[in-house]
């Protein structure tokens, strides 16, 4: 590997980029101590006995600290140790070590994360938030079930906001409906909201 660009990423630390497009972050210190610059040449013996090994016990140790902050998903960690550029092989490895020790686990995250939105979001748009963190759509629905949510107060929480009962003209009703069927709340699960309260008066 041949270094073809160096990019400081803040004062103490910088982005060394190879001619294959692989990349990792060093500190300043280190770029000394291993004479890292610009046409510079890091063999694959030299690389896996003076860097990797720093920049794997390095990607663990980040982990750890975002997992300290927040709770978070496989793939959510994955993008993170990624964005601080950390090459895939260090990122897998600090995955597969944390997954060892019990501190991943997507299935707690998303029963987690149902727990703590559940009197937030809709059954249809927890699933697209855990979707777009990567979990398993079986994770998913196992943990929407082990829930059992009900979305009637949700529902009667935003009807009541945009003061659907105080309102008599039909196409604003409708309108009301609509911009709660976006939130992800079922058109039939909706009327039957409101058939319920309309048998309650």
């Amino acid at each position: 590997m041949i270094v073809r660009e160096i990019i400081p990423i803040n004062t103490k630390k910088s982005r060394i980029i190879f001619d294959d497009n692989e990349s990792f972050a060093l500190y300043k210190g280190e770029m000394r101590r291993l004479d890292i610059e610009v046409g510079r040449e890091i063999d694959e013996e030299e690389y896996y006995i003076t860097i990797y090994p720093t920049l794997k016990k390095r990607a663990f140790a980040r982990l750890l600290h975002i997992l300290e902050r927040s709770f978070k998903s496989e793939n959510d960690l994955i993008k993170k140790l990624r964005l601080s550029f950390y090459p895939e092989e260090a990122v897998k490895e600090a995955i597969e070590k944390a997954k060892k020790f019990g501190y991943i686990n997507d299935e707690r995250y998303a029963e987690r994360y149902v727990f703590t939105y559940k009197d937030k979001y809709s059954k249809l748009n927890l699933k697209y938030k855990l979707m777009e963190k990567g979990i398993n759509k079986e994770i998913i629905d196992n943990a929407l079930e082990e829930a059992d949510i009900d979305e009637s107060p949700m529902i009667i929480k935003l009807l009541e906001k945009k003061h659907y009962f105080e309102m008599d003209e039909p196409e604003k009703k409708q309108k009301i409906i609509a911009s709660i069927m976006r939130k992800g709340y079922k058109y039939t699960k909706i009327k039957d909201v409101i058939k319920d309260i309309a048998a309650d008066e």
